[in-house]
Parts: structure tokens; sequence; C-alpha cells
């Protein structure tokens, strides 16, 4: 009997990753979910016991250095990464503490590279295995208020792309996808619950779409996605001034 693949995913416990963890195991992978919430892991872990897929759960926070090395550890011989795991953060600049900041940019940035770092020379080692990083829209436009959080997507993308380019000789395949905004509970945690009846409808995207987009990503060898056709097209036009104009009036509902 032919042995199963191994899959690990950030943020496995809902949205993105929790739909990736689904994916994967559907397709035949073992899935090892990382997130901070246990119980939300537990049940994740039953629903793809249902699927046939043996789940082992890390129960981890990915803002630390020990999260990080916690995944680092448990993703040794892994056949597919999504490196998922995030938060949104809006504030005006000079309101974020020092080790709020370090905390975000381990969570959103130098972690993922820190895991890619431990565990892609391994994949290129055995010629064989899949990377998705999980960016953002942000990583393409100017965001007043958010400058942290469009930092770090930008970091990650930029990372991601030039992997791509290092490593897809090799027979690994990486790619970064860029979702704008996500029908996923990252806005209600994050204090943002307006942005659900402030931003139109046809600006929103499941996470499945996401998925979906990612995976046509790795088959096609590009280095980045963007999920949803409406931002494909406006892409190449969001840092222009009336664009930023539109997306301010569209998505602020208080002066932070």
């Amino acid at each position: 009997m032919a042995t199963r693949k191994r899959a690990l995913i950030t943020g496995a416990s809902s949205g993105i990753g929790r739909e990736y963890a689904i994916f994967l195991a559907k397709s035949g992978y073992d899935v090892v979910a990382v997130a901070r919430r246990r119980k939300l892991l537990e049940s994740l872990a039953v629903e793809l016991s249902a699927l046939g897929a043996e789940t082992r759960i890390v129960v981890a926070d990915l803002s630390t250095t020990s999260g990080i090395q916690s995944v680092i550890d448990a993703a040794h011989g892994v056949d597919f990464l999504v490196l998922n795991a995030g938060v949104t953060r809006a504030a005006r600049v000079g309101m974020t503490s020092a080790d709020e900041i370090e905390k975000l940019n381990t969570l959103l940035a130098t972690g993922v590279v820190q895991v890619c770092e431990a565990i892609v020379p391994e994949m290129v080692h055995r010629k064989n295995g899949d990377v998705v990083i999980v960016s953002s829209i942000a990583a393409f436009t100017p965001m007043p208020k958010s400058a942290l959080y469009a930092a770090a997507k930008t970091y990650v993308m930029s990372y991601g792309r030039s992997l791509n380019l290092e490593v897809r000789d090799s027979g690994v395949r990486v790619c970064v996808v860029c979702p704008g905004y996500v029908r996923t509970d990252i806005h209600q945690k994050a204090g943002l619950t307006h942005l659900r009846e402030r931003v139109p409808k046809l600006l929103w995207v499941d996470a499945i779409d996401v998925v979906t987009s990612a995976q046509r990503g790795l088959t096609k060898h590009k280095s980045v996605v963007v999920p949803g056709l409406i931002y494909r097209v406006a892409r190449p036009f969001l840092g222009l001034a009336l664009m930023q104009k539109i997306w301010r009036r569209t998505t602020s509902e208080v002066e932070l």
C-alpha cells in the first residue's frame, strides 16, 4: 500500500486554513494542523478522520519564537506546506508597541520565512514538494492605518516570488496567494465587523476560492496568484490616488 503524503497547514482552525486542510484530506493527504485554538483543531481532526486522513494537531502561537520552532519541528518531511496563519491589523502610526510589532512581524513575515528556510531545502533534496504562502492584496497597494500589515504581507510576497524562481527547476513548487476580502472570522476578531456591511458583496470571496486559486497557481508554476476576477482586473490600478480614495471611503467606519 502506498504511503500517504503529509501536509502541514498553519492557521488550520478556521477560514482559509480549515478549507485547505479539508481539500488536502480529500486529495489523499494526512494533515498536521497548526493553530492556537485546541478545541477547533480537535473538531477539525474529527472531520478529517471521516475523510480518511490521519491528523496531528499542534497548538502553537506563531507570533512567538517557540511557536515557529514547533512548526519547524512538525514540518520535517512534509510534502505540502501551507503557511496561512495570520491576523489583520489596523492602527495609526505610533499606536503599536514595539512588542506588538515584533509579534506581528513574526506571525506574518519573518516566521513564515524561517519555516521555509528550514523545510524547503529538504524538499529540494527530495526534488518534490509544494509550498503555498498566504499573503494579501495589501501587498500591492498602500494601506494608510494598516502600514504594518501591508509591509508584512509585501515581505512574504517578495520572498515567495524569489523562492519560486530559485527552486522551480528542482521539482519544488512555490506559490504566493494574495486574496482581498475573504469570508472568514478574521475581521471580526480584529474588531472590524463593519467591513461586512460597508464592503460591496462583489469584493468578497470564499475561502475555498482562495484554495482553488492557489492550487491553480501551483499547477501553472505561477509565483503569485490573486483570487477573484475583480481583484485581478483592479490590481494594476490599486496604487492610484482615485482608487485609494474609493477604497478608504468604502472600508472606513471611524477614524482610528
